[in-house]
């Protein structure tokens, strides 16, 4: 087959009476409270035309449910006029129906992989049996499903141990298996076992499936990372589920630039739409009082805590004291007008907060942080599905035009607690999903009389033709980013862009069958800017379509400008002749990785890549290929073997026509093809390719104009000589014509050269294109500390050991550091071991692996010139909602900076090598990876291996690329390892002005 994966359900886009999004989630008001802050989470809620509903969580003052709320207890303001509420009605555990709890585990480190098992163990005791159903999931590449819901505990034991470990679903092992059960049972009604679903199961798997595909496509559409477009995707399909809904999910410190922060909101505002409670667990979190061990620490950088930002790379070990650790501060002890940096210092972790508490809390959830105990929250989560109040009214909206309008509820009874939602926006009917709050504008635009054209953009359906799953398009909507505002940030020497788009596909009634969107936040290297203005950004979607008339509406929106473009356009979708058959033929712009990840039903996909088209038809003139791509369907039942044959035609007048190699589908099976034409030999002029295919004498034919620019040359006067029949393999096919002109030199000819491109093809970059790469890189690399801005952050190391080296690690103890970067100084203060206050000094930790320079440390360990590192390409691969270029390398050890500690004092210096991951746009690093070569066999440390991955973290009004994690492991004696997670949360710039003193320490 062409495309194989999970299979989609399709799912139509049904009318709704109103759609009202609900801003800001649960807030906590009492008597001596205002009004909320409006600028908190979006929630969408659906309602009838003459009603709004939401929940209510009532408590005294001793935290307690209130059982006996009237409606003339609370007043509720509705953009500012006061309501009368039509029902206010109490759901207890008794009259209220299933709950539904969803744990969820994000990608984890093994030391908080092993916690989060423990904790997710620990709330299936405190559970009720009765009245509550679990489904398992783990967030790695994407959203995955490692148990359905039920309430068998042995069952979901073996998911919890699978899910927190990660253990892939696609590797063939019974973790697979819960994945394909669920397709068979939501496509065809039967499970794996043959037996026939009930109808409620099916549902039920129908909507989880739903949600696997959803997280899939808000990564992609919202440029999200894994973790929240699963909770996003969570939040919005589990809507269809009656009954109360919880998702518990367990993290490890996740970072998030300005962008992310924004889907924060969304996640909130799904979550409240669909009735379900978001719980956040620190996956560091620890039982205190069974945490027991030594303390240990990891740092990378420097020898010394004046400044360790750029000095060499050290790994160490020590055999000192036991620190010392104290309890925490009294309550009120934080002195008022501290700054967070401060408050962290004073109060240790409690002073932390995960960008995800605010998220939690606006779902009527909590976070539990490291230092939390599980017995009170726990406890809230069941009492809060349990016991809640329902409240209506009748809204007094005249026109639903999408505005946010403000809801207050307050108190008029002493005493009450309520959390509840503050707002909701008027949205208009017509998408049972909810509209993303970008999209907003952007229909308006496409509703409105006449469409703007601020900028340019170009908008294409490109056909497939019929591929196992239907019909198949591909819509791809082309903004050049010449035509955007590109504002610069001379503080990170960074330039971005934002950009969002949404497209739909309108059949002959008008109605709407296909609706896509895309909000694209993008960063650049300052330096390269001017060229970035030849590239464009790209949404590219599929769908499955009936033959017929339909109409392409598209719409663009420059968040930095606030200018909108919009285009209308008719396109028919033909109905497959019987025969062999030919795509469109689509001009490639570039070719991209696919991870593991990727949506396997692309229909754009060439092997392991994906095909990006250029809908501008234009081509520079140092373009050194001209890339075809299109998809031939030869006839399963023709007598004869298919031909392939491609023509180029300049300027009008045929230039060559030659054969290609086409290889064998395999049966009946659709087969991409991708060609390429030697531009090098090409004079400028206007250009036409066309691909026929013939089979039992029929023949279908596609064909795509492009155009070389330069000064154009005069017509080619006849048909060129064509050479001898080209030699072909399996994989790749050469053939060439002459091309006569006049407007060169007298009688010279250019050779067209036409290369079926083999499988898995990226394009190797020349030797002179690798060294521009490792030269931007290696500038942006040294001179990364002096590009930091003042900033503080929390460093949460945990270390594991392996006694046996058979990969059973066990956590040992975790250490919490306050991390202050200062006038291009690095300073740390230790604020916790094992979850209780410390005052060690970093000095003072011991025992096992101490390493240094996590920040610039490492990068110049690898691009200063004086470490002569010799580079390769090995590949371009997608990271993140990026692309990479990935470099191996490796340094000598008279050039070395690398430098190994053992217990006794006695210092090395070793050799290294790795592999470096260059971002494409910013030409910053964002992973790097380190181990150690040629260790003396009569050294202590036998192998060291570090990985550092940085991306872009908000500090300030400003995203600066950081570390967000890392490991560093060493092995000692015969088989001993040791593994350090490194972890920085919290990234905030530092200005603090306070003097804080605590347990005899002053830090400024």
């Amino acid at each position: 087959m062409y495309r194989s994966g999970l299979s989609t359900l399709k799912q139509s886009l049904a009318l709704i009476p109103l759609t009202i999004s609900l801003l800001a989630g649960y807030n906590d008001v009492s008597l001596a409270q205002t009004a909320p802050d409006t600028k908190g989470a979006e929630t969408t809620i659906t309602t009838s035309v003459d009603e709004v509903s939401l929940d209510l969580v009532v408590r005294d003052k001793k935290n307690k449910p209130v059982l006996d709320l009237k409606p003339e207890d609370i007043t509720l303001l509705d953009s500012g006029a006061p309501v009368k509420l039509t029902d206010l009605r109490l759901v207890t555990g008794a009259s209220g129906s299933d709950h539904r709890v969803t744990l969820v585990f994000d990608r984890m480190e093994p030391s908080a992989a092993k916690n989060a098992h423990d904790i997710a163990l620990k709330i299936l005791k405190m559970v009720p049996e009765n009245g509550f159903t679990f489904s398992v999931m783990n967030i790695g590449g994407r959203l995955r499903l490692y148990q359905g819901f039920t309430s068998d505990r042995d069952q979901l034991g073996k998911a919890i141990t699978n899910a927190s470990n990660g253990e892939r679903t696609d590797q063939g092992n019974d973790a697979a298996f819960p994945e394909k059960n669920l397709v068979a049972t939501a496509q065809t009604g039967i499970d794996l076992s043959g037996a026939t679903a009930s109808a409620s199961d099916r549902s039920l798997a129908q909507i989880m499936l739903a949600t696997l595909e959803d997280s899939q496509r808000i990564s992609q559409d919202q440029h999200a990372q894994p973790s929240l477009a699963g909770l996003l995707a969570l939040a919005r399909t589990q809507q269809r589920l009656s009954g109360r809904k919880v998702v518990i999910f367990f993290e490890q410190g996740l970072q998030l630039d300005s962008n992310a922060k924004d889907l924060l909101r969304s996640i909130a505002g799904a979550a409240n739409r669909s009735g379900v409670s978001i719980y956040v667990v620190d996956a560091n979190a620890l039982d205190n009082s069974a945490s027991q061990g030594l303390m240990a620490t990891i740092a990378i950088g420097g020898q010394t805590a004046a400044n360790r930002m750029n000095a060499p790379l050290i790994a160490s070990q020590s055999a000192s004291g036991v620190p010392a650790s104290t309890p925490a501060p009294p309550p009120g002890s934080i002195p008022a007008g501290a700054d967070a940096a401060d408050r962290i210092e004073t109060a240790g972790l409690a002073g932390y907060k995960d960008p995800l508490a605010a998220m939690a809390a606006g779902t009527g959830g909590t976070y539990i942080g490291g230092a939390d105990s599980l017995k009170k929250p726990l406890q809230q989560l069941l009492d809060d599905m349990t016991t809640y109040y329902t409240a209506s009214y009748a809204p007094a909206i005249e026109e639903y035009d999408g505005r946010f309008r403000p809801v207050v509820i307050t108190p008029r009874r002493a005493g009450l607690k309520i959390r509840s939602r503050s707002g909701y926006f008027a949205l208009p009917p017509g998408n049972t999903s909810g509209i993303r709050p970008f999209e907003a504008p952007l229909l308006k635009v496409l509703s409105g009389p006449e469409l703007p054209t601020d900028m340019k953009f170009r908008s294409q359906v490109v056909r497939l033709g019929d591929l196992p799953d239907g019909n198949a398009n591909s819509l791809v909507v082309e903004v050049p980013l010449g035509s955007l505002e590109m504002v610069q940030d001379a503080n990170s020497n960074l330039y971005s862009v934002h950009l969002s788009m949404v497209a739909q596909i309108k059949n002959k009634t008008g109605t709407v069958v296909e609706h896509f969107s895309e909000d694209i936040p993008r960063h650049g290297a300052l330096e390269s800017m001017e060229a970035a203005r030849s590239e464009a950004i790209t949404l590219q979607r599929h769908f499955i379509a009936t033959p017929g008339e339909y109409v392409l509406e598209s719409a663009i929106f420059d968040r930095n400008s606030g200018k909108f473009s919009a285009q209308r356009s008719t396109f028919e979708i033909q109905k497959v002749a019987a025969g062999p058959s030919l795509s469109d033929l689509s001009l490639v712009r570039r070719i991209e990785p696919m991870s593991a990840e990727t949506d396997l039903l692309e229909p754009l996909r060439y092997e392991k890549t994906r095909v990006v088209p250029n809908l501008s038809g234009q081509l520079s003139p140092d373009a050194k290929d001209v890339s075809l791509f299109f998809v031939v369907h030869p006839d399963a039942h023709a007598s004869e073997a298919p031909t392939l044959e491609m023509e180029v035609l300049r300027n009008g007048e045929p230039v060559g026509r030659m054969p290609l190699q086409l290889r064998k589908s395999g049966g009946s099976g659709a087969i991409p093809y991708m060609a390429s034409i030697r531009a090098g030999g090409l004079p400028a002029g206007s250009y036409e390719a066309a691909a026929t295919l013939t089979q039992d004498g029929k023949t279908s034919e596609s064909r795509v104009s492009f155009k070389i620019d330069g000064p154009e040359l005069a017509s080619a006067a006849t048909i060129p000589e064509t050479g001898a029949a080209p030699s072909t393999t399996d994989s790749e096919l050469v053939s060439d014509a002459k091309i006569p002109t006049s407007g060169l030199n007298s009688g010279e000819r250019h050779r067209l050269v036409i290369t079926s491109l083999p499988s898995n093809t990226v394009q190797e970059p020349s030797p002179e294109e690798l060294q521009a790469i490792v030269s931007a890189a290696r500038a942006r690399a040294t001179g990364y500390s002096t590009s930091l801005p003042n900033f503080s952050c929390v460093e949460v190391t945990d270390r594991s050991i392996d006694a046996s080296g058979n990969g059973k690690w066990r956590h040992k103890d975790s250490i919490a550091e306050l991390l202050r970067y200062h006038d291009k100084a690095e300073t740390r203060m230790t604020l916790e071991v094992n979850g209780l206050r410390s005052n060690s000094k970093r000095e003072d930790f011991q025992k096992d692996t101490i390493s240094e320079g996590e920040f610039g440390g490492v990068l110049n360990a690898v691009f200063l010139p004086a470490s002569k590192a010799n580079f390769q390409w090995k590949e371009t691969d997608a990271l993140g909602s990026g692309m990479v270029q990935v470099l191996s390398y490796s340094v000598a050890r008279e050039n070395s900076s690398f430098g190994l500690t053992d217990h006794n004092n006695q210092q090395i210096t070793v050799s290294f090598h790795g592999l470096v991951y260059i971002d494409n746009a910013t030409k910053g690093v964002r992973r790097i990876t380190l181990e150690s070569d040629h260790v003396p066999s009569d050294f202590s440390i036998h192998a060291t291996s570090m990985t550092i991955d940085y991306d872009y973290v908000a500090i300030g009004a400003h995203d600066y690329l950081m570390p967000i994690r890392g490991t560093v492991s060493t092995r000692q004696g015969r088989r001993r390892a040791v593994l350090n997670e490194l972890e920085f949360r919290d990234y905030r710039r530092f200005a603090s002005k306070t003097k804080i003193s605590y347990e005899g320490q002053v830090v400024r």
